[in-house]
């Protein structure tokens, strides 16, 4: 017989199971290269939770931000860390959706989501300063359109018949469909 789980609990597990070893180890080693400390043994999530790590990295890799953290036991100033990280990172250009939410980290509800930030992270310092080692793949930039738009008040079709297929001059009525005539039902013998 199958077990009967919630919704929040498969959603639980499904986000844990995006949480890769490998992963975490290597943002745990680009963080010590970073602040040129060991870290420990303790899972990255462990390590970040009270946001003192996440801040000291914003302020050696953009030190104009320099972010006044506070070292504490007490929930809500890990919390503020932690948010202060957050929108330090939204200064330097990471877009929303690779944000993740302060209890992501804190009550380790989503630790995929905090890798994900991690590397969009180093993506965009790197991309602001060279000398910032990369984590994970570069951003890429943007180049010209190989595409040549046409001058104004030239009429181009809608579509590109070489990109969605061409019908060959296909049509209700070279198929044979035939609508608005009468149809007759013929019971037959």
């Amino acid at each position: 017989m199958a077990s009967v789980t919630s919704l929040d609990q498969d959603m639980a597990e499904l986000r844990k199971s995006k949480y890769d070893a490998k992963s975490a180890a290597e943002a745990k080693a680009w963080i010590e290269g970073i602040l040129r400390e060991d870290l420990g043994s303790e899972d990255l999530v462990d390590i970040l939770k009270d946001g003192v790590i996440l801040c000291r990295l914003v302020n050696v890799i953009v030190p104009s931000a320099n972010l006044k953290y506070k070292t504490s036991r007490m929930p809500f100033v890990q919390m503020e860390n932690i948010s202060m990280f957050l929108r330090a990172a939204a200064s330097l250009g990471l877009p929303q959706f690779d944000l993740f939410q302060t209890v992501d980290l804190y009550e380790a509800k989503d630790p995929a989501q905090v890798l994900q930030t991690l590397y969009s992270f180093s993506r965009h310092a790197n991309k602001q300063n060279s000398t910032v080692p990369l984590l994970g793949p570069k951003l890429a930039t943007k180049q010209d359109s190989p595409v040549k738009f046409p001058k104004q008040g030239v009429d181009i079709p809608a579509w590109n018949t070489h990109q969605y297929g061409y019908m060959g001059g296909a049509s209700q009525g070279s198929e044979k469909i035939v609508f608005a005539k009468r149809r007759d039902i013929v019971n037959k013998p």
